[in-house]
């Protein structure tokens, strides 16, 4: 693999070493050779498409003559048999084989049908006695009526045909046979002889073939042509070879019969002729239009399947036809180093190759004095240019395409020397822009920085600074309430009031302060060891005890303990339980349970009965601040419970979420893993 990487490396080296009219000569040489080779695949092609309808109008041809010649007497007789099979008399006395009137109407039909017969020979098996009649010749050469010569034998191998073609299930079969007398071969035709589902019988004739099978019958008077005639098992029954002839194939097992494949040299070949059969068999269309599928080639408004096959190593043009009056099928085969020989075409070759010669060497002239010489000049100026030399050292003149090649140049060269400059000036100037903007930017970013921490600054320091004022308006007025409930009873609603208010505005502190710790990493936790089934039984117990509210509380029935920021968790489950007392009716259900979303994670779950969520706002109240619900105005709060909820969970590795469906209620859940210490 190396040497061939490199022996290609320094083929590439090899040819970008040579001159532009050296490479343009190897191009234009191995095109011609290419162009050559296409040429002759072309008109090969041709020719054989060209032969190909020869072959198979001539095909035809011969299957026509043969019909018409050597197989009508085969066809006339097989007819003539299946209408003797077909006799209504001949079935009640093969049915009835001993009864004598049955017997005499009988051979009175079998006598007068056999005048039909040119050689007076016909014979009938019964299948219940196996008694075998035949008015043939009998070994003394001379001939009797119709009568009983003998009774078949299943175990004798000369009967085997009869009891063969009774399975067969077939309207007839035709079967050649030499076994009778030496030197003689005969065509037998067997025809069942049925009543309804039951075989009664076989009845028949035979054809002697005489010098049919060498004689001009199976072959062209022409040279490179021949004939094979086949069953629909594709088994040889007439060719000019004695030897390749499936004798008496219908009693033989399959090993034994002699098939078309052993002339065959392709597994395709044969292929083909099993599915051509198969078409013909089924009715299947053979050539509708002129198709090339794999070899094949079909021609419209033709009966005839070809193919190119090799037999003994030798190409054929094949040509199959079915004859369907005798269950065979005509095969023609074409020799085509006989009909259309390569030397004919040499001439041809040599008259291509001068030709192709003297365009060669006109074109080389030509392409050296209009192309390759002012190539040349605009290569050396386009290397100028690349070094930076715009120095014009192009002819002045020129004609035709290369003149205007060389004007279009010039013209590019002056316009790329103008933007070169052009893009240096604008590179600087866009490089100082660029530079001037970043510092700018660094400078507004920083500033932006400073004011937001100042801004959290500030809003921290009144946060703390105004917990104090709060507290103690707080305690004044509940030392008010107590006093005006003994003395001024008139004031306690007003003083309410101040409480009410004072309350809403420690919420809001408190929120704003528990925001503040936001910025804080999971390190700056507070985490501590706890049980969280004991840390929500006392929140729900005091929250209830603040709100006046029944909260109905569900421990987990397993280890609660884990590690967390029990100041936080506890601000994130009081926010979601302030939440379910706001929004839901006075008198309504306020459930809380811990329960096990995974196997490392517990949740803690406040259940409310409001009003629910809408689905757009489920997506937000957790990830965005100052999110409240459409009934949010008419109820104290500031909208960043839920969102510093989330960040609680989200600190502690866990996570927050609610599933909630209008005027159903809402189910909010924080869910925490279960660390230990380690």
């Amino acid at each position: 693999m190396f040497n061939l990487h490199n022996r290609l490396r320094n083929m590439q080296l090899f040819l970008a070493g040579l001159s532009l009219q050296t490479r343009f000569l190897l191009i234009f040489g191995a095109s011609s050779l290419f162009l050559a080779l296409v040429i002759w695949v072309v008109f090969n092609s041709a020719a054989e498409r060209i032969v190909e309808r020869i072959g198979t109008r001539l095909a035809e041809k011969q299957v026509l003559y043969n019909k018409a010649h050597t197989l009508q007497p085969l066809i006339s007789k097989v007819a003539l048999a299946r209408q003797m099979a077909n006799n209504a008399v001949i079935k009640r006395w093969a049915a009835n084989e001993q009864d004598p009137q049955l017997y005499r109407q009988a051979l009175a039909e079998i006598e007068m049908l056999r005048r039909h017969f040119n050689d007076d020979s016909h014979f009938l098996a019964l299948t219940q006695s196996g008694h075998y009649y035949s008015n043939g010749q009998r070994p003394d050469n001379t001939r009797q009526g119709k009568q009983l010569r003998y009774t078949l034998d299943p175990a004798k191998p000369a009967d085997a045909w009869f009891y063969a073609a009774i399975k067969s299930g077939g309207d007839y079969h035709i079967d050649v046979d030499s076994n009778t007398n030496p030197g003689v071969t005969r065509i037998l035709i067997n025809v069942p002889l049925r009543d309804g589902g039951k075989v009664l019988g076989v009845i028949g004739t035979a054809l002697e073939m005489g010098g049919l099978l060498t004689g001009h019958t199976t072959d062209v008077p022409q040279s490179g042509v021949s004939n094979i005639f086949i069953d629909h098992n594709a088994d040889i029954q007439l060719y000019r070879n004695i030897n390749r002839i499936d004798y008496s194939s219908i009693a033989k097992p399959p090993s034994q019969k002699h098939s078309i494949d052993y002339l065959l040299d392709n597994l395709e070949d044969r292929v083909w002729v099993r599915q051509s059969i198969g078409q013909f068999e089924n009715g299947d269309p053979i050539m509708e239009k002129t198709l090339h599928i794999k070899g094949k080639r079909y021609l419209a408004n033709s009966s005839v399947a070809t193919k190119f096959v090799h037999i003994n190593g030798k190409r054929y043009l094949a040509g199959m036809m079915a004859l369907p009056e005798v269950g065979w099928y005509d095969i023609t085969l074409l020799d085509m180093s006989v009909l259309l020989p390569q030397h004919d075409f040499l001439e041809m070759w040599l008259a291509i190759g001068g030709v192709a010669l003297v365009l060669m060497a006109i074109l080389l002239l030509s392409l050296h004095r209009l192309v390759l010489r002012p190539v040349a000049v605009l290569t050396a100026a386009s290397d100028h240019i690349r070094r930076g030399d715009y120095t014009d050292i192009l002819p002045k003149k020129g004609s035709g395409e290369i003149g205007q090649l060389t004007a279009q140049f010039q013209a590019m060269r002056h316009a790329v020397h103008k933007t070169h400059n052009w893009m240096e000036d604008e590179i600087r100037k866009r490089t100082r822009q660029l530079r001037d903007a970043k510092e700018m930017l660094e400078v507004s970013l920083q500033q932006e920085k400073n004011s937001r921490e100042n801004l959290a600054n500030l809003l921290s320091l009144m946060a703390h600074e105004i917990r104090s004022p709060i507290a103690v308006i707080g305690n004044t007025a509940q030392m008010l309430n107590v006093l005006a409930q003994s003395e001024r009873p008139d004031w306690q609603p007003r003083i309410e009031k101040i409480m009410g208010a004072v309350l809403q505005l420690a919420v809001l502190m408190n929120k704003f302060l528990d925001e503040d710790r936001i910025g804080m990493k999971d390190n700056e936790l507070g985490m501590q060891m706890g049980d969280l089934n004991i840390f929500c039984a006392e929140l729900a117990g005091t929250l209830a005890a603040n709100h006046d509210r029944s909260i109905r509380y569900s421990p987990w029935n397993g280890d609660a303990m884990l590690l967390a920021d029990w100041h936080l968790v506890g601000i994130a489950i009081g926010n979601l339980i302030d939440n379910a007392i706001k929004y839901s009716p006075p008198d309504s259900d306020i459930d809380l349970r811990i329960v096990q979303n995974k196997a490392d994670t517990l949740c803690v779950e406040v259940t409310d009965q409001g009003q629910g969520i809408s689905p757009e706002l489920q997506q937000r109240i957790f990830t965005e601040k100052f999110i409240r619900g459409k009934h949010g105005s008419k109820i104290r709060g500031t909208g960043l419970g839920l969102y510093l909820s989330n960040w609680i969970a989200m600190s502690h590795g866990g996570y927050a979420e609610v599933s909630s469906k209008p005027n159903s209620g809402s189910t909010f859940r924080i869910c925490l893993p279960l660390r230990k210490i380690t």
